[in-house]
């Protein structure tokens, strides 16, 4: 199953891709400083353009650097940005599943089930989800059954043919019981049952 969106959760993975390349950029940079310290007292001599320059190390090793490499920075930092977009796919794309199923499962919706793809992470939180779901869809489906099953003997109780006074008796201990049972029926009606 391929995703069609790349931007699922812009903001979270907004922060993924800004993490992943001030790491980048940040390494680079102390690279540079600890070179730079490590190199601070001696002087470099180049050649370039017919030209001799004379300067200090750290900022001749710099500007050398930059000059010489800055595709390479730019095109490594493209890269980065999309192999970070790539990896927060993996992980944004079940978390945006969990919060579809779990908004459904909210409205009452018991028959959704997660499908992710193979190499997305969160496939034990699914399957737990999806073995949640289907538990909990039996068991309202179950008290469904014996509330409609409650509600056959309660009827036939009311039915019975009992001198007046244990009829009134009865009678009222059915409308409580009716009362009960319909309060159940409602709360398993909210739910949807996954059907198996």
């Amino acid at each position: 199953m391929k995703r069609r969106k790349y931007f699922i959760k812009k903001d979270y993975q907004g922060k993924l891709l800004l993490s992943a390349f001030l790491i980048v950029v940040g390494g680079g940079i102390l690279f540079n400083v600890l070179l730079g310290f490590l190199s601070a007292d001696s002087l470099t001599i180049s050649y370039s353009n017919q030209e001799l320059q004379l300067g200090q190390t750290p900022l001749m090793l710099f500007k050398q650097g930059l000059a010489a490499n800055w595709l390479l920075i730019v095109l490594g930092g493209g890269l980065v940005m999309l192999a970070s977009l790539l990896l927060s796919h993996r992980v944004v794309g079940p978390l945006y599943r969990f919060e579809a199923t779990l908004d459904d499962m909210l409205k009452g919706r018991l028959n959704t089930t997660i499908h992710l793809r193979e190499k997305d992470e969160g496939k034990e939180l699914a399957q737990k989800i999806n073995d949640f779901n289907s538990k909990a869809s039996n068991t309202f489906q179950e008290i469904g059954q014996n509330s409609k099953a409650l509600k056959v003997l309660i009827d036939q109780v009311a039915a019975l043919n009992l001198p007046e006074n244990e009829k009134e008796q009865l009678a009222s201990l059915c409308w409580s019981m009716q009362e009960y049972n319909c309060k159940i029926a409602k709360h398993c009606q909210y739910y949807t049952a996954r059907n198996e």
